[in-house]
């Protein structure tokens, strides 16, 4: 049996995330927005990790207290922890969202842009991949 992996996205919302596992992951996908709360969110995720099933986490997960979470749930579960930070540009995300049918207000990836803290590798992650664009 390979080693459990537990893939977390970072990003702001429309940097790309679902799109870049849609194209590089055959894992089990996660996201926030499929749960009430983070807890749930949790819970699930370790459900997968008890059934040996790798897991990729498709939220912004833009701090490090967020990220701490899943990190600590992964060690646990002795997964190779792999972020994937997309270091989008604040003039790529605008013009993404305009281009959008349902439009993502701006406001939103604004305030998203001031809680982002940088992911560093120190901060307990195996593997950290930046994308940027």
């Amino acid at each position: 049996m390979s080693q459990l992996e537990y893939i977390l996205m970072i990003g702001i919302a429309l940097s790309g995330k679902t799109t870049y596992i849609k194209l590089n992951f055959k894992h089990k996908r996660i996201a926030l927005s499929h749960f009430n709360n983070r807890e749930e969110e949790l819970e699930c995720i370790e459900k997968y990790l008890q059934k040996g099933i790798s897991v990729v986490i498709d939220d912004t997960n833009l701090t490090e207290i967020i990220r701490k979470q899943h990190i600590k749930l992964g060690k646990r579960y002795k997964s190779k922890i792999r972020g994937v930070f997309m270091n989008t540009s604040q003039i790529i995300l605008e013009k993404r969202q305009k281009s959008r049918r349902d439009p993502f207000p701006l406001s939103v990836i604004y305030k998203q842009l001031k809680q982002l803290d940088t992911p560093l590798i120190s901060k307990g992650f195996d593997e950290l991949i930046i994308k940027k664009n």
